[in-house]
């Protein structure tokens, strides 16, 4: 199910991938690493996107993730815990630098929610996450990546009960964080982010006639008081259906955002339709839309992926992000390229 895997990452994937390799455990301390290992064929598009200076064309390129997973009894119910995921690329796309995706410590509570300090998911990815079901592609059809995603300096919190998810997060102080492209003035803008903040609740429908459904709802607020963009305010929706990589999934997320010194909201919609079969084949197609002034399109673009799973361990896939054209603003960073990808990916 789609919506508690979200949770999982939101929690902090504390379990690792399925197959996690425990290599402690002693008087309620555990500790599991996980990761995978991934390479094959990239267009030149799609290296220019991992890598902005990759000018080489067309390439066989690999790329690796390692993480590890830690847990210890603090008192009954309670637990310290950690989490950290790391990334490294070829040195022809990525130069072999490490990229963090995780790095968090802070407590499981049982029954009252997980609260964890460090980098990670912000509680808006409960919604925006439904749609993110590619392994590349299929991201940027709401402002949720503007700010990296995985934000570093976060105070985050999730709660489960029952069918419903209730998250929130805190965003402190960080300089530079990204990049923003006025959409009145075509400048680009340093974000610098003082405070913010995101809250989400979520419900997954787990016996009845609407077994399988969920529904979310996200909003997100960031002061750039520093920026000349002003402050931002998003609100999200999602709804989601069935399990992914196994049967039928299908989810739309709509997205609405609003620069306190722009003079239109920016509005996105992303769908996905995907079927995996018994036998391990899956199909999933996604169209994703994000415009400006909902007349004046950034991106508009299909994504697709054909994956067969040999195992749960190991799969081979095709993925490829096709641009259907703008209508306005022809600026040169926001062109898009049609990109693609033929990998083998193996997880433990």
């Amino acid at each position: 199910m789609r919506l508690p895997l979200v949770t999982a990452v939101t929690l902090g994937l504390l379990s690792g991938s399925a197959q996690a390799v425990n290599v402690y455990s002693d008087n309620g301390t555990d500790l599991s690493i996980f990761g995978r290992f991934e390479g094959g064929f990239y267009n030149r598009a799609a290296n220019e996107a991992r890598d902005h200076n990759q000018k080489s064309g067309a390439s066989v390129e690999g790329e690796a993730r390692i993480g590890v997973s830690a847990s210890t009894t603090l008192v009954t119910n309670i637990k310290g815990i950690a989490f950290g995921e790391w990334e490294v690329a070829s040195e022809s796309s990525e130069n072999g630098h490490f990229n963090t995706r995780y790095a968090y410590t802070g407590f499981d509570l049982c029954q009252y929610g997980t609260l964890v300090f460090g980098q990670g998911d912000t509680a808006k990815y409960i919604t925006v996450g439904m749609t993110d079901v590619f392994e590349h592609y299929g991201n940027t059809s709401n402002s949720y990546w503007e700010l990296g995603g995985r934000q570093e300096g976060q105070i985050m919190y999730v709660n489960a009960v029952g069918g419903y998810t209730l998250g929130f997060s805190y965003q402190t102080p960080r300089s530079g964080m990204a990049e923003h492209l006025n959409h009145d003035t075509r400048v680009k803008q340093d974000l610098d982010v003082n405070a913010g903040y995101a809250v989400a609740l979520a419900y997954n429908w787990q016996d009845g006639p609407a077994e399988s459904l969920a529904f979310s709802l996200a909003y997100d607020w960031y002061d750039f008081h520093q920026s000349p963009a002003g402050d931002r305010h998003s609100f999200s929706s999602g709804i989601s259906y069935g399990h992914l990589n196994d049967g039928l999934y299908t989810a739309f997320v709509y997205s609405r955002d609003k620069y306190q010194r722009e003079d239109h909201h920016m509005s996105g919609y992303e769908g996905v339709l995907g079927y995996t079969m018994e036998n391990g084949l899956g199909f999933t197609a996604g169209y994703g839309y994000y415009g400006y002034e909902n007349n004046r399109r950034e991106v508009s673009e299909i994504t697709g992926q054909v994956a067969y799973h040999f195992t749960p361990a190991f799969m081979a896939y095709a993925e490829g992000r096709f641009g259907l054209g703008r209508v306005d603003y022809p600026a040169e960073e926001t062109h898009q390229h049609e990109a693609y990808m033929i990998n083998l990916q193996y997880n433990f």
